[in-house]
């Protein structure tokens, strides 16, 4: 039976991307779907998805006078607006991601009694999560140990798992291989980079290219600037035999671009710098391996897609979830994790190192991360509405 669901989600991709995958298999199952989020939802939904899409004027809140009118402010209008959509459509569920855009629905869910659905994408239960647990019907958990829920919830959790997008779920069973560093580089590879790749969206690493390492390092929706001043000095001692046989594909800020360019380019390292890659599913797929923050649904497309790890996690990332996310996997074998104050030249140079002259190392991550995936995610959340 058909079913009207709303389903809200935070601003950032951690929480749009996983909600989104939801909305998509629930519309294949015949359901209505209408979704909410703030003005940065309109960078992820695209117009043919068949589903209603609004905007909430959500605020985060900040200490500061002035930002905590503007809350208040923002967050009245999005109830209001909540309030009309709850009681025009009356859902018969409602799914909520997290994120400080949810909270004006998700009070607008209790005052209209709606069945309320949470989805926590990290290993710590997060603050919008935990201030409407004792309302939720169900609390859909992606990690199997998620810390930071009262005892007294624990029998409406359910371990899910996070969705992934279908183009990253095609990655699952294709074999990890290890690149053949002996092999001898092409001269019509990208090893020659230059200005005019540089800002090409439409340039990706070829699959067939195995003589190379390929990292991919990815600063989520940041930029991780420490990632572009620490990792082009990390190959300060690496042979130029080896150094012809890498290639990094980072994404940055894109004011940090050029800068981040040049300074690989000092080291004669073969790069490629943008501050967003459409297709990043292929990129995921070419690498050997990813350097990256600790965000949850990005670790769990890295895992689907069975990629080894050198993950830093944010350190001022609420509740620190971003290092329980990667201690999670540094304990299930999936990821080396270098804690923020920890990030230097030196330590990453030497974890490098030890990766290109122990491969076997890689397969092994590559194994473990496979492991911690659950391609049915996106299925076993729908099926909380049965």
């Amino acid at each position: 039976m058909s079913k009207k669901i709303f389903i809200v989600s935070g601003g950032t991709g951690g929480h749009i991307i996983p909600a989104h995958c939801l909305a998509k298999h629930l519309v294949e199952q015949n359901h209505k779907i209408y979704f909410f989020g703030d003005n940065k939802i309109n960078y992820f939904i695209k117009p043919h998805d068949q589903f209603e899409v609004h905007t909430l004027s959500a605020q985060q809140f900040k200490k500061s006078p002035l930002e905590f009118v503007k809350f208040i402010i923002n967050t009245k209008l999005a109830l209001l607006k909540s309030l009309y959509f709850l009681l025009k459509i009356r859902p018969d569920f409602l799914y909520s991601f997290g994120g400080y855009a949810t909270f004006p629905m998700l009070i607008g869910a209790v005052i209209t009694r709606r069945k309320i659905i949470l989805h926590e994408q990290n290993s710590h239960l997060g603050k919008v999560n935990r201030l409407f647990a004792k309302f939720a019907t169900k609390i859909a958990l992606s990690f199997e140990n998620t810390d930071g829920i009262e005892q007294k919830y624990f029998s409406k959790t359910v371990h899910t798992g996070n969705p992934v997008r279908d183009e990253i779920l095609k990655l699952f069973n294709k074999p990890y291989s290890l690149p053949n560093l002996d092999s001898e580089s092409s001269e019509n590879s990208s090893n020659k980079l230059g200005y005019d790749v540089l800002l090409k969206s439409d340039f990706y690493p070829e699959n067939n290219s195995q003589n190379f390492f390929k990292i991919l390092v990815i600063g989520g929706s940041g930029g991780a600037k420490i990632f572009s001043e620490i990792l082009p000095k990390a190959f300060f001692n690496f042979s130029e035999e080896i150094k012809e046989h890498i290639q990094i594909f980072q994404q940055c800020r894109s004011e940090l671009v050029e800068s981040t360019f040049e300074q690989y380019r000092a080291f004669n390292i073969n790069i490629v710098v943008d501050s967003f890659f459409e297709d990043m599913a292929h990129m995921i797929d070419s690498c050997n391996l990813v350097i990256a923050r600790a965000g949850a649904s990005s670790i769990f497309e890295f895992c689907c897609a069975g990629k080894p790890m050198i993950l830093i996690p944010f350190a001022k990332s609420a509740d620190n979830h971003q290092q329980k996310n990667a201690d999670f996997l540094s304990r299930k074998g999936a990821a080396i994790v270098i804690k923020e104050d920890e990030f230097n030249i030196q330590n990453i140079n030497e974890i490098l190192n030890r990766l290109f002259l122990q491969k076997d190392i890689l397969s092994t991550m590559s194994s473990n991360a496979r492991k911690i995936a659950i391609i049915d995610a996106t299925a076993n959340l729908s099926k909380l509405i049965n």
